[in-house]
C-alpha cells in the first residue's frame, strides 16, 4: 500500500511505515499487560486479588507492573507473563478470574485498560476502523484506542461493559495478536509528534475554475514554496456533496507548512484578482473524520473558529462515512485573514487525525474530549513554540527597524516643533464616550480590560448615569480609541445576539 493510499484509508502514516512482523523475529514471551484507575479498584485490592489468582493458576508471573504506569493518571499497572505459549488460555482465564473479584467488589460495569506495542495499533484498529468496530460488535463492549503518551512506549485500549463483555472483548484482542505476532519492533516502535516541516501532505481544494486557472498560472508560487499544483475535475474524487459544474479542484503537494503558506498567499491572491466575487474556501477531508472535526456537541469546531478570530467553519457531512475513499467537505467563509487562519488550522487537524491523533502531554488527558486532548497535545505545542519564535523574531525586527525610525523622526522633528506643541499632544489625549447596556457590563469587563491593554486605550466608568445604559469614557490617541470603540461595539453585538 502506498503511502497516500494510507492517507486516504484514515490510516496513520507512521504505523504504515512499521515492519511486518515477517521482517523480525517474533517475542518468545507473550506478555499480556493492563491497567485500570483507582475509581474502580484500590491498588491495595488490586493486588491481593492478582495474589489470589496466582495461587490458583499454573501461570509464570501475575503481578503489578511499575514500568507500565501510566505518567499523570491514577491507576495500577499489572502484566500476566508466561513464557510458555501454550499456556495461553490458562493466562486468558485468570484474567476471566480477576475481572470477575473486580466485579464483585465494585461496580458490575467498569473500564479496563489493555497495554498493546504502539506497532500493533494500525493492525488492531484495521482498515477505516473495521477491526476495532467488529470487536465492539462481537463483544457488547465500548473499545477505544486512546491517544499516545508522551514518553510513554505503550498504547492503551479503553474496554468498557460488564466484566464478561471486557473478557470477550480481551480474548479476542489477545488471540488476533497471538495470530499475528509481537516482534521486538513492535515495541521499539514510537508514536511520533506531527513535524510541519518534514511531513509531505496532499491538500485538495474546491473553487470555480476561472480561479483554479488563474492559480495555476502562477508558477511562481511553485517555485517559492516548493510545492506541485495542479486542477482536477470534480468526477475525479468521490465525495460527498454536490459540486457545480463550473467548479475545479486544486491540488497541492509539498510539506505541510510549505503548502499552509502557499494556500495563504493563494487566498490573498484570489482576494486581490476578484474583488467583486465572494467566494469561499472548501478543503477536501476523509468522510471518516467528520465526526472528529465537529466533535462532541460541536465543541471541537468551536474551538477552530474562535482560534481563527470568529471564521465559520461547517463540515458539509452529517456523519461519519465507513466506506473507502469516501470524501467530504469543510466550508470555510468570513474575511481573508479569518479563512487564512482556519484553513491553516484545519489543515493541522487532518494531518493530526491521519497520524492517528494528538500525542498527549500525560496520561490525565486520556479521558477528555479531543478539542481538549488537541489543546494538550505535544505537537501543538511545538507549532505553537515555533511560532511564536517566529512572530516574536519578526516582532523584534520590526521593533528595531521602528525605534531606529522613531529617532530619525525625533530629531527631525525637534528642529522643525517648538515644546509648546510637544506638550499639547502630550497632556491632550483624544477623549470619547461609549454607552452600553448595563445588562451586558458585568459580561465584558474581562473584555473591555483586554481591549484597553491592547490598544493602548484607558476605559473607565464615566460619572454620568442612565436608567438602563453604563457610559464609559475612553482616552487616547485618536486612532487607537476609535479601534477600541469598534471592538466593543462588536463585542457587544455578539452577546445581544446569544
Amino acid at each position: 500500500m502506498s503511502k497516500d493510499q494510507g492517507d486516504e484509508q484514515g490510516l496513520s502514516a507512521q504505523s504504515s511505515r512499521s515492519q511486518s512482523p515477517q521482517q523480525s523475529k517474533r517475542m518468545k514471551q507473550f506478555q499480556i499487560d493492563f491497567f485500570i484507575e483507582w475509581k474502580y479498584i484500590e491498588q491495595d485490592e488490586l493486588k491481593n486479588i492478582l495474589e489470589d489468582v496466582k495461587s490458583q493458576y499454573d501461570v509464570k508471573s501475575i503481578q503489578l507492573n511499575r514500568n507500565n504506569q501510566i505518567p499523570g493518571l491514577d491507576g495500577t499497572a499489572f502484566s500476566i507473563v508466561d513464557s510458555d505459549d501454550s499456556k495461553l488460555n490458562l493466562q486468558l482465564e485468570a484474567i476471566n478470574k480477576i475481572l470477575s473479584l473486580i466485579e464483585q467488589k465494585k461496580n458490575p460495569t467498569f473500564e479496563m485498560m489493555m497495554l498493546i506495542p504502539e506497532g500493533t495499533v494500525s493492525y488492531l484498529i484495521g482498515t477505516s476502523g473495521k477491526q476495532i468496530k467488529n470487536i465492539q460488535l462481537e463483544t457488547k463492549t465500548d473499545v477505544v484506542v486512546n491517544n499516545a503518551i508522551n514518553k510513554f512506549s505503550l498504547r492503551s485500549v479503553k474496554i468498557a461493559g460488564q466484566s464478561n463483555c471486557i473478557y470477550n472483548a480481551i480474548k479476542l484482542i489477545t488471540n488476533k495478536l497471538h495470530q499475528r505476532g509481537i516482534t521486538e519492533d513492535d515495541y521499539i516502535k514510537r508514536a511520533e509528534p506531527l513535524d510541519p516541516g518534514k511531513l509531505i501532505t496532499k491538500v485538495q481544494l474546491i473553487f470555480m475554475d476561472v480561479i483554479v486557472d488563474y492559480i495555476l498560472k502562477n508558477k511562481d508560487l511553485e517555485k517559492k514554496y516548493q510545492i506541485k499544483m495542479k486542477s482536477k475535475s470534480i468526477n475525479e474524487i468521490p465525495i460527498k456533496n454536490k459540486l457545480k459544474k463550473d467548479e475545479e479542484i486544486l491540488q497541492l503537494v509539498g510539506t505541510l507548512k510549505n503548502v499552509q503558506e502557499a494556500i495563504k498567499s493563494i487566498i490573498r491572491k484570489i482576494s486581490s484578482q476578484f474583488k467583486r466575487l465572494e467566494f469561499d474556501v472548501r478543503v477536501v477531508m476523509p468522510a471518516n473524520f467528520a465526526s472528529k472535526l465537529i466533535g462532541a456537541k460541536g465543541c471541537q469546531i468551536k474551538e477552530l473558529a474562535n482560534k481563527a478570530k470568529g471564521a465559520q467553519i461547517k463540515v458539509m457531512s452529517d456523519k461519519d462515512d465507513s466506506d473507502i475513499g469516501q470524501y467530504c467537505l469543510v466550508q470555510v467563509i468570513g474575511s481573508v485573514e479569518h479563512k487564512l487562519e482556519a484553513t491553516v488550522l484545519i489543515l493541522e487537524q487532518i494531518e493530526c487525525f491521519k497520524n492517528g491523533g494528538p500525542i498527549l502531554e500525560s496520561g490525565k488527558y486520556i479521558n477528555e474530549n479531543f478539542a481538549q486532548q488537541y489543546k494538550n497535545s505535544v505537537s501543538i505545542q511545538d507549532i505553537k513554540q515555533k511560532r511564536q519564535k517566529s512572530s516574536s523574531s519578526r516582532s523584534s525586527r520590526r521593533l528595531r527597524s521602528r525605534s531606529d525610525s522613531n529617532k530619525r523622526h525625533k530629531k527631525q522633528k525637534k528642529s522643525r516643533s517648538t515644546s509648546s506643541n510637544q506638550r499639547k499632544s502630550k497632556y491632550n489625549p483624544f477623549q470619547a464616550k461609549i454607552v452600553v447596556p448595563i445588562n451586558l457590563i458585568e459580561q465584558m469587563k474581562k473584555k473591555l480590560n483586554r481591549i484597553g491593554k491592547e490598544e493602548g486605550v484607558n476605559i473607565q466608568a464615566d460619572n454620568q448615569e442612565f436608567r438602563d445604559e453604563f457610559v464609559l469614557k475612553l482616552r487616547g490617541e485618536m486612532k487607537n480609541c476609535l479601534n477600541a470603540i469598534q471592538l466593543i461595539l462588536s463585542e457587544q453585538c455578539k452577546l445581544q445576539r446569544r
